[in-house]
């Protein structure tokens, strides 16, 4: 779920990226030059604000596809993690052995974990949709800067 909402973002970012990089040829002979003026020290700072928002919303976004999933350290035999560590004969036996209450217990336990999984990723969704717009708006003013210039 937070992998569907978290793609458009990357996707817009990289869109955004796209635009300003054929802008670029008119930012830079402002960026180089020797003139040290106001506008160029606001440039550089403008460019420098925009990448660091950028990286920010790009790892919270990215992050967002990084597998997270913690062993329970209780060879639960209801986590894949943890049935994966269980030779397949000890699985089968041990799940013969278990009663519902234990399932139960294990079953909740499971959903426990990965509700504070998907709490995690959402959490970063959130925080890769909040700095999109800061972003948006640093790319939008450095694109007005690179079209009213002349080379």
């Amino acid at each position: 779920m937070a992998d569907n909402k978290v793609a458009p973002i990357l996707a817009l970012q990289i869109a955004l990226v796209g635009t300003l990089a054929a802008r670029f040829d008119k930012l830079l002979p402002i960026i180089l030059s020797d003139e040290g003026s106001t506008g160029q020290v606001a440039l550089i700072a403008l460019i420098a604000i925009y990448l660091v928002n950028l990286i920010a919303v790009i790892w919270f976004a990215a992050t967002v596809y990084i597998p997270v999933n913690p062993k329970s350290g209780e060879d639960l035999l209801i986590y894949f993690e943890d049935i994966s560590s269980i030779e397949r004969k000890d699985f089968i036996a041990r799940s013969n052995e278990l009663d519902c209450d234990e399932i139960e217990r294990q079953l909740l336990d499971q959903i426990h974990r990965v509700s504070g999984v998907a709490s995690r990723k959402m959490y970063r969704v959130r925080w890769a949709f909040i700095l999109s717009a800061p972003s948006s708006l640093l790319w939008l003013a450095l694109l007005v800067w690179g079209s009213v210039q002349t080379v």
